[in-house]
């Protein structure tokens, strides 16, 4: 039976003729402000999700099995009388195709255990990911992919108390299950939950002894980051429960535990998940009272406060965060009155308040909060994923006593749309480039042969003052007439939720006029990406998604290997990403005089180092290294022990942190973006060299740059004050440096107009030089 959420529902043919009346009352246990239920007779909410990664296919291939069992299994009845299943078997059907077809295609009559049999080498990226290459198993916060809003709405429509979370890992391993490293669990997640999943885990250990398996539990894995699977339940009253099975990558592999076979990888998810059933229906009222019990302390605990927030420069952004808060169930009320915070003023009847005590207040906070210390300094994925800071929108904490009267709940999010007026004596139409979908409306001008301009200096006329970054859209001298221009105009409003004002003159009442050498055209922009073996897969995805289906570019996507013989003077960009760049000589030098003859290339991360040392010829100096090299590391002088390593080297990374920059908002790489300092995402510690030409850096580290998230006083250090985004010309073009990945998860939407700015106006970015009077 499939249900509200999309998911297969399994359970007795008496609860399934009274399915509506079991979900509302089971929906009471998370509701804090009615009384809790007698939970005696309720059934227990399971949901079983499988292969969130493509390629671990074992994951799928047993939900199968569960299905049919569940099916046909005799006295199976009784169990599903008290229990609701939500069988969710292929979390990632993209990922598991490719796989599959990978797999198929390289199997012969006799299968090859040897794990350099091509079967088990999968070619880049892999099927781990979905189609954009993402993670889906870091999307359940973030919630930027459909497949990933699916299993969430079929999880806040049951709000189920128990999760499986079907995985495999690397063939050299057992079988793992959860409870992971105690000492890495948040701090929001409470003692009853980590009660539980230990008592959950006797049933798997049972199961797999009476099978003969290995197994092990409290290592490797962690309950921090509440985006994956496994942990996002931990914060909504459920439990959340990972498994990790040695994987055959095929139908058969050799590992150093033995033989791992496809069938045997099958078996041993399949006994877990009957495991997880059988511990449900045992527990099954432990679990009940758990979910009602975790609302309840959650509201008695809650202040009477919570979280104001606006982005009044741009409805795109606030819409697409407030999407992202109302699919997870949490409550948003706009603000009738104007709440001032530390200088910042939210704007009563444009502000949005998230109310700390709700049903969500935990998950709630998790959202909100900028934590910057842990009991562990080590973590799975990353350390600080603050909502309103990856939009780029401006929030605060707010006390009961700053709020005063509210609206009622949100309901849908609002979607931004702006109804465009066309003027029969305009000489020009005008927008600000700080809307999220601006970058989309000028590459639909740029696709109807409408050629915009972009002011790089202020003007204004008797009503608005505009901005630098600003389209200018000529009604004459284009290759279409007025009516094609003002429909167009018409559609990219209403579809980008633009403000589009008339110019009624070419001579503006103060700055350029629309005429001036500052108002440079721009043309028609044909980016490659590379990507391929030795490129970041994720880091290409981010970018692919974000140029691809949200600015509606087209992009050629080449392997890194096809270099040395592409044709460059087919493309205006090369957008390359973290990896490891090997290219020879030739192939560098092919690249140089693309840039010196007026071609772009954007670097981030580990390839804007790369681009330093090979496209810039310069020589990296101590600061500039990356400190994930132990070249030249000079050794403690009192031994450690062997066991502290990890603890030790996880000071060397960044967890996935968030530090603060300071744009140059008068720079082409940072028109569009609101506010001068910037929040954005860092999990390296790469930093990137200072030029001597002090007009090429576009943002740099603040001097306290660290946000929220773990990164170590040293690098903090290293970083505090060094760039964060150049563009130095070469020849006619230019190499734009970045030092993070500005489309992170593609939940970066505060970051992401300085790769649209890479893109757009990486090529009016002019020569500058540095006045004989500043140099020494």
């Amino acid at each position: 039976h499939t249900a509200a959420g999309r998911s297969p529902i399994v359970t007795s043919p008496d609860n399934h003729r009274n399915l509506a009346a079991i979900q509302q009352r089971h929906q009471t246990l998370s509701d804090p402000t009615v009384e809790a239920p007698n939970t005696t007779d309720m059934p227990v909410v399971v949901q079983l999700g499988y292969g969130v990664h493509g390629n671990e296919a074992s994951a799928t291939n047993s939900a199968v099995l569960v299905a049919y069992h569940l099916a046909a299994a005799r006295d199976i009845e009784p169990m599903l009388e008290r229990m609701v299943i939500l069988l969710q078997p292929a979390l990632n059907p993209d990922g598991l195709d490719r796989f599959a077809h990978w797999v198929n295609s390289h199997r012969g009559a006799v299968t090859i255990a040897d794990p350099m049999h091509r079967e088990h080498r999968e070619p880049w990226p892999s099927g781990r990911t979905n189609h954009y290459w993402y993670d889906l198993n870091r999307d359940w916060l973030l919630l930027q992919h459909p497949e990933s809003r699916g299993r969430v709405e079929a999880f806040q429509t049951w709000r189920p108390n128990l999760l499986t979370d079907v995985h495999e890992m690397g063939t050299n391993s057992t079988y793992f299950f959860q409870p992971g490293v105690p000492s890495r669990t948040n701090p929001l997640t409470p003692e009853d939950n980590v009660t539980l999943t230990q008592d959950i885990a006797q049933y798997h250990a049972r199961a797999l002894d009476q099978a003969g398996r290995l197994y092990y539990t409290e290592q490797s894995f962690d309950d921090f980051y509440y985006g994956k699977g496994s942990t996002y339940p931990d914060v909504q009253g459920s439990v959340g429960i990972l498994f990790e099975q040695a994987s055959p990558r095929g139908h058969e592999q050799m590992g150093v535990y033995g033989r791992v076979t496809f069938p045997r990888a099958i078996h041993s998810q399949f006994l877990t998940s009957l495991s997880s059933l059988q511990a449900a229906d045992d527990l099954r009222q432990r679990l009940l009272d758990h979910m009602a019990n975790f609302y309840r302390d959650a509201w008695r605990e809650a202040g009477d406060g919570g979280w104001v927030f606006s982005e009044p420069t741009d409805p795109w952004r606030e819409a697409r965060m407030l999407q992202v808060l109302r699919l997870h169930d949490i409550e948003v009320r706009r603000a009738q009155s104007t709440i001032e915070v530390d200088g910042t003023r939210y704007e009563g009847g444009r502000a949005w308040v998230v109310p700390e005590r709700q049903r969500q207040s935990k998950l709630a906070r998790a959202l909100f909060e900028t934590r910057t210390r842990f009991n562990d300094n080590t973590f799975y994925d990353v350390s600080a994923w603050t909502l309103p800071l990856s939009f780029g929108i401006p929030y605060a904490e707010v006390s009961g006593a700053q709020l005063s009267e509210l609206d009622a709940p949100l309901g849908a999010p609002p979607s931004p749309s702006m109804v465009f007026s066309p003027s029969p004596t305009a000489v020009a139409y005008a927008f600000s480039w700080n809307g999220y979908y601006a970058p989309r409306a000028v590459q639909s001008l740029l696709e109807a042969d409408i050629m915009p301009l972009v002011a790089t200096e202020p003007f204004g006329d008797e009503s608005t003052d505009y901005g630098r970054g600003t389209i200018i859209v000529p009604v004459g001298g284009q290759a279409i007439g007025r009516a094609e221009i003002e429909r167009r105009l018409t559609r990219v409003a209403q579809r980008d939720g633009l403000e589009i004002r008339a110019l009624e003159t070419g001579l503006t009442a103060s700055g350029i006029d629309l005429g001036s050498p500052s108002s440079r055209p721009l043309h028609a922009i044909r980016p490659a990406l590379v990507v391929g073996r030795g490129v970041g897969a994720y880091e290409a995805g981010e970018v692919w998604h974000y140029v691809d289906h949200r600015l509606r570019v087209p992009v050629t996507l080449v392997e890194q290997s096809w270099l040395d013989t592409l044709d460059l003077d087919e493309y205006t960009h090369l957008i390359l990403v973290q990896g490891r760049w090997r290219l020879d000589d030739q192939t560098v030098e092919k690249i140089a005089r693309f840039v010196r003859e007026g071609g772009v290339v954007v670097a981030m991360q580990g390839a804007a180092q790369w681009a330093d040392e090979h496209l810039l010829g310069a020589a990296a100096d101590t600061k500039a290294q990356d400190t994930t090299t132990e070249t030249g590391r000079q050794a403690p002088e009192v031994p450690r022990p062997y066991a502290a390593y990890r603890a030790d080297r996880a000071v060397d990374f960044i967890g996935g942190a968030i530090f603060e920059v300071e744009l140059d908002l008068t720079h082409p790489l940072a028109y569009g973006v609101p506010r001068a300092r910037l929040p954005v995402f860092r999990d390296t510690t790469i930093v990137l060299r200072a030029e001597t030409n002090p007009y090429t850096a576009a943002a740099w580290y603040t001097d306290a740059p660290k946000l929220a998230g773990y990164a170590s006083d040293a690098n903090v250090e290293r970083i505090t004050g060094t760039p964060a985004v150049v563009g130095t010309k070469m020849g006619r073009g230019l190499v734009v440096r970045m030092a993070d990945n500005p489309s992170f998860r593609g939940v970066w939407h505060g970051t992401q107009k300085l790769l649209a700015n890479a893109l757009f106006f990486g090529q009016i970015v002019d020569n500058t030089f540095v006045p004989d009077r500043y140099e020494e």
